[in-house]
């Protein structure tokens, strides 16, 4: 019982130090887009959307999945201490890295023109603006492969800190270039931003593991393959996510650039909901779970563990954001932001699916077993697109939000069905308990939304709110102790 808590309290703690992390990086980002929505508006934010999924799409098309594929070969040196094989797939890492950074960025200079056509229905206008744009992809490389060695290694705290810089920075440069230029500013925006990523990431990466790389050796670009073909897997699985999304945003974008910016922003809002619980998965739970891929009763173990945190800490944040949505767009966003709303109260349902699809779903990654991610993503890609955009077609923007929700439910049957008949993966009774136990609360807040209005609705959404949250603590501190342990220091430091 000692060890089971142990491994909760765990699970517990970095979820909570990346989820306060990821706060305070949500509270940078979510006041860098309102900045920039009052100076470049919804067509400007359809604008930098459609780039950065251009971008996205060529870089995760050029990475070779380095950049997740090696966490778990690094992650099983750490494991087994082996400092001398580390040092090795590190110079291999990085000479790969290299080698992607300078393919991506050739690709986006030499295809800018396609992109821009492909990007904005037909105009060539910013083919310059691409041409530009090429250096994003090689410095996100570089960034990402350096994240991946941070991840296997372990240094979370590291990670945490860079990440928040990262932000700082991207705030710092961003709103200066939009005042001063408007949408002009967004090119050189995105440019300086990603370098300044790269740069704080590299700093905390080569203070512990000094770059070398080898991009000239054979012998160490062959060691590389393995990592290069469970990559690709993991590759072919970002182009058809970046692919489907683009599909839909390019659809949508027929309607209008200030529809895509809604259905931008509502999108925006619902990531930044679910960075507080999923950032910690594939920064301490996917390295711990490839350390540990070949002893199923573990993997289960572990997995079930996963989804009953997860689950428990989404929950009451699910129910505070579709009660205080039509506040925080207000706030954080601009009132021409409130038809994003009822798109995003639904949307948001699908994190609630995600908190028990994604640790299911990294079983298959952990046993470098990338035919089945692939069929996975494929799976639950296809269905996003075919919902959404017959859902836009039926309901327009509102109707998108179900859309998303009912992707998402369908995407966890279909892993659970894959996962349980290829790696005898069983959902726990604790596990599933603690899911089903806090639907009712999502579903009464949905109704508060719509039925009730003035301060009848604040008071009865608080309450929704509080109980949501009583449930989960109760469950989290009946098999924890890290909350008693915080408590009972509060207690000390201010002698109560």
């Amino acid at each position: 019982m000692r060890e089971q808590n142990k491994a909760y309290d765990r699970i517990l703690k970095y979820t909570g130090v990346f989820g306060g992390t990821q706060s305070l990086i949500t509270v940078m980002t979510v006041l860098r887009t309102k900045l920039v929505t009052l100076l470049i508006g919804p067509a400007g934010m359809g604008i930098n959307g459609s780039f950065n999924r251009t971008l996205n799409l060529v870089k995760s098309t050029t990475d070779l999945g380095i950049h997740f594929s090696s966490v778990r070969d690094i992650s099983e040196c750490i494991e087994e201490n082996n400092r001398e094989k580390l040092d090795n797939i590190l110079v291999v890492v990085r000479s790969w890295v290299f080698l992607t950074a300078i393919l991506g960025t050739a690709v986006c200079i030499t295809m800018s023109h396609l992109f821009s056509l492909w990007g904005f229905g037909g105009d060539k206008n910013y083919t310059l603006s691409f041409l530009l744009l090429s250096p994003v992809v090689g410095f996100s490389a570089i960034n990402g492969g350096e994240i991946a060695i941070i991840k296997g290694a372990r240094m979370l705290k590291q990670m945490a800190v860079s990440q928040l810089l990262a932000v700082i920075a991207g705030l710092c440069i961003s709103v200066p270039l939009f005042y001063y230029f408007g949408l002009l500013g967004l090119v050189p925006s995105l440019v300086l931003v990603s370098l300044s990523s790269m740069i704080i990431t590299c700093y905390y990466s080569f203070k512990t593991f000094p770059y070398k790389i080898a991009i000239f050796n054979k012998k160490s670009l062959g060691e590389g393959l393995e990592m290069i073909r469970v990559g690709i897997f993991f590759t072919l699985a970002s182009f058809f996510g970046a692919g489907a999304y683009s599909i839909i945003t390019n659809y949508l974008m027929n309607s209008g650039a200030e529809v895509t910016g809604f259905y931008e922003a509502g999108n925006l809002l619902v990531s930044y909901l679910g960075l507080f619980v999923f950032s910690a998965m594939e920064a301490d739970y996917y390295p711990r779970l490839s350390s540990i891929n070949r002893i199923k009763s573990r993997v289960n173990e572990l997995a079930n563990q996963q989804i009953e945190v997860a689950s428990l800490l989404i929950s009451p944040l699910l129910v505070a954001f579709i009660i205080g949505l039509p506040l925080l767009v207000v706030v954080f966003l601009t009132p021409r932001f409130s038809e994003t709303i009822v798109m995003a109260q639904f949307a948001v349902i699908s994190l609630s699916f995600k908190a028990m699809t994604q640790p299911i779903a990294y079983i298959s990654l952990a046993k470098a077993d990338s035919k089945i991610f692939l069929l996975q993503e494929l799976l639950y890609d296809t269905a996003l697109v075919v919902l959404v955009l017959v859902a836009f077609k039926l309901g327009g923007l509102n109707w998108i939000g179900y859309a998303i929700a009912l992707a998402g439910l369908l995407d966890w049957i279909m892993v659970m069905i894959i996962t349980q008949k290829r790696y005898g993966f069983i959902l726990s009774k604790r596990a599933l308990k603690v899911f089903l136990i806090q639907i009712p609360s999502v579903i009464v807040a949905l109704i508060v939304t719509f039925k009730l209005e003035g301060w009848w609705y604040w008071i009865v959404g608080g309450i929704v709110i509080l109980f949501s949250s009583a449930i989960s603590i109760y469950y989290l501190r009946k098999n924890t102790t890290l909350i008693d342990n915080i408590c009972h220091k509060i207690k000390n430091r201010f002698k109560l």
